[in-house]
């Protein structure tokens, strides 16, 4: 089983939704994630999606959609979340659609970037998941961040690295390159992986750009 981890970037102004699309142009509102979503056959849908900012302004984007049926606001210790029962509109549908048709597993929370894009990871058979790729709607660009075997327990961060960059990584842990002072050096690391020093080097900083990033989405 693999998984596969993609940024999803709208390459049209009307975004996933338009609901969505008004919450984020809206400068008080920041959405963060969303916990759950979920089509019927009816192509209406729920989703619960998790913010912070101007709870008036949230309700406000809701209260006006005319894409959105029914919805709840709910406070939270961090920020609220909203439920939100929505009528189904391209390429929203298109995609949840595609779940379905190749009988993939949605990891969630989905998680939405700096930019207001959403990070989604989806678990499945290689070929499904290629298949799935192949049809995601035009509206679409689906740029793969992350990949690999599917396990469970793993950090998603920590999965994504490749098996090189993870004896590079356990080399520097073990030798106390991250420990305060520091306890090894480039070409220490070096000797234990049987590499170059500007190898550790490479590995390292990109270890360290893929876990801060996944960190911070």
């Amino acid at each position: 089983m693999r998984y596969f981890t993609f940024t999803f970037v709208p390459l049209e102004d009307r975004y996933f939704h338009p609901a969505l699309a008004e919450a984020r142009d809206q400068p008080d509102i920041t959405l963060e994630q969303m916990k759950y979503i979920n089509l019927f056959e009816d192509e209406t849908g729920i989703v619960l999606l998790g913010g912070r900012g101007d709870e008036s302004a949230a309700a406000a984007v809701m209260q006006d959609n005319d894409d959105v049926i029914d919805w709840e606001l709910i406070p939270g210790n961090d920020g609220f979340y909203a439920y939100i029962h929505f009528t189904g509109r391209e390429p929203a549908v298109g995609l949840l659609k595609l779940l379905d048709e190749y009988r993939l597993v949605l990891e969630l929370p989905l998680r939405f970037t700096s930019e207001g894009y959403l990070r989604v990871t989806v678990i499945g058979t290689d070929d499904h998941i290629q298949e799935a790729l192949q049809n995601v709607p035009e509206a679409i660009d689906a740029q793969a961040t992350q990949m690999g075997e599917y396990n469970p327990d793993d950090e998603r961060a920590i999965a994504g690295l490749t098996k090189r960059q993870r004896e590079v990584l356990e080399a520097a842990v073990e030798l106390g390159y991250y420990q305060v002072p520091r306890e090894a050096t480039y070409e220490e690391i070096a000797e234990v992986c049987d590499c170059t020093v500007g190898t550790v080097g490479e590995h390292l900083n990109r270890i360290e750009s893929q876990i801060i990033h996944a960190s911070m989405d």
